[in-house]
């Protein structure tokens, strides 16, 4: 159930990511480099910040458990490590228009990237603050 609440997180933000970068053709430019998206990854971490706590909310809300706080480390543990692994197979490995290679993803894409995984990791203390 936890791969599920995170896939629909994912996918919240990732359409936002796909459905918004509209015009590096029109740029005449790369995906990485088209002005809109290049605007937006500042805002990308934050977009991680609001919706995951809100997802892992949505999650432990349904969840019995004595140590909630342990319950929700553990799942963004999981979380974490899903977004790592589908990021790299989503957006690395798998030809697609959006396609990235490793560098232009773990390289160029710093601190947007790394940033990005932080935030999956603190949603339980976010969270954690507003059910304590």
């Amino acid at each position: 159930m936890s791969f599920l609440w995170m896939l629909l997180t994912y996918t919240v933000l990732i359409s936002n990511k796909s459905f918004g970068v509209q015009n590096a053709k029109q740029a005449g430019t790369t995906f990485l480099k088209s002005p809109v998206y290049v605007k937006s990854r500042p805002y990308q971490v934050l977009y991680n910040v609001l919706i995951f706590p809100i997802f892992l909310w949505l999650y432990s809300k349904g969840i019995d458990t004595n140590n909630i706080k342990e319950f929700m480390l553990n799942t963004v543990i999981q979380w974490t490590i899903l977004s790592i692994i589908i990021d790299y197979i989503s957006w690395v490995l798998i030809p697609h228009k959006f396609r990235l290679t490793h560098k232009e993803f773990y390289i160029d894409y710093q601190p947007y990237i790394t940033l990005i995984y932080v935030a999956i990791f603190v949603s339980h203390y976010i969270v954690g603050f507003f059910i304590s």
